[in-house]
């Protein structure tokens, strides 16, 4: 499975809240993308013990079993119990010191095999995928805008310019529990795992001509694209960290 990604603290923020990792083995693949909350240090420490202990859990669960051997019950189990334990040590870890109490992160991530290729999401770091050309939201934001879109108080043309449109509802970290959305990803080209940062800036359309690499006349990589994504959300202001993932062929 080829694959491109890159982290960037933007322009206007010091340090970079942000974490990513890709990783592949005989017969997986997994990618995982978190956008941390709670401060420099706190958002730092969360978002990359998030990954760290989330990346662990997958591969302890491959080493088990052979991949091959996986079906649709086993990956939904192992995604649960990386959830579980990632959020109890983000949150054992916040009330470790007065420094990094409440800090979060939100955890996007995607695992593939043999059975299918199947997802995890908790707050607003969101999940696409393209078929034939098209860009398809497949997870759904849990944040206050997207509370009020849902209950029909706000349309989503003018959720970007909510005033409290950085208000996540899920997190990894915050509780002692938390409940991520699960899915089954079928017929997909490309995948993009990304951070608010990215999306706040590009809209779907332009997501999609880039993801497909018609922004350009020239042959590109999943990694220029990725680049190219960067890129963009710089150029439309780059207010946040910004973090793009691409999975799948060029």
């Amino acid at each position: 499975m080829k694959y491109g990604g890159r982290t960037d603290v933007g322009i206007k923020r010091k340090n970079n809240q942000d974490s990513y990792a890709v990783f592949s083995k005989s017969g997986y693949f997994c990618a995982i993308v978190c956008d941390g909350m709670g401060g420099a240090n706190g958002g730092n420490i969360a978002s990359g013990l998030a990954v760290k202990t989330f990346a662990s859990c997958i591969k302890r669960g491959f080493s088990l079993m052979n991949p091959d051997d996986f079906d649709e019950f086993e990956i939904k189990r192992l995604l649960k119990s990386a959830v579980n334990e990632t959020n109890y040590t983000v949150y054992e870890k916040s009330l470790s010191s007065p420094e990094l109490e409440g800090m979060g992160t939100t955890l996007v991530a995607v695992i593939g095999c043999l059975c299918g290729t199947f997802a995890v999401n908790i707050g607003d770091s969101r999940l696409y995928r393209q078929l034939d050309g098209i860009l398809q939201q497949v997870s759904t934001d849990h944040s206050f805008v997207q509370y009020l879109i849902d209950k029909g108080d706000l349309k989503p043309e003018d959720a970007a310019n909510h005033p409290n449109k950085n208000i996540i509802l899920r997190a990894i970290g915050v509780n002692e529990m938390v409940e991520g959305d699960y899915f089954r990803i079928d017929n997909y080209d490309r995948l993009l795992l990304c951070t608010d940062g990215l999306t706040n800036h590009v809209n779907d359309k332009r997501i999609e001509k880039i993801l497909s690499g018609e922004h350009t006349v020239k042959p590109t990589t999943l990694k220029m694209r990725a680049d190219a994504l960067i890129s963009e959300a710089n150029d439309g202001g780059g207010f946040d960290n910004i973090t793009a993932v691409i999975v799948g062929g060029e």
